[in-house]
């Protein structure tokens, strides 16, 4: 079984680093929780459209990724 960690979406790092100017904050993105969640690496493919893409699962959820956004593959 492969298991590795998904970054998070440009959509949600936007927000989150909108609102830390807004607050005059720096947080430290390693520790963010949406970066450390561990995920079951399912299938990894390409698709015409959509281009390269991994199949991933947490708790039974399986979710479709871009495969830029995935890091820190392991086999366990």
């Amino acid at each position: 079984m492969k298991i590795c960690k998904v970054r998070s979406d440009r959509s949600t790092c936007s927000t989150c680093i909108a609102t830390q100017e807004m607050f005059n904050v720096v947080d430290d993105c390693s520790k963010c929780k949406l970066n450390t969640d561990i995920y079951e690496l399912l299938q990894i493919g390409t698709g015409f459209w959509s281009g390269d893409y991994a199949m991933v699962q947490k708790d039974g959820k399986i979710t479709k990724v871009s495969l830029s956004r995935v890091y820190d593959v392991k086999e366990i």
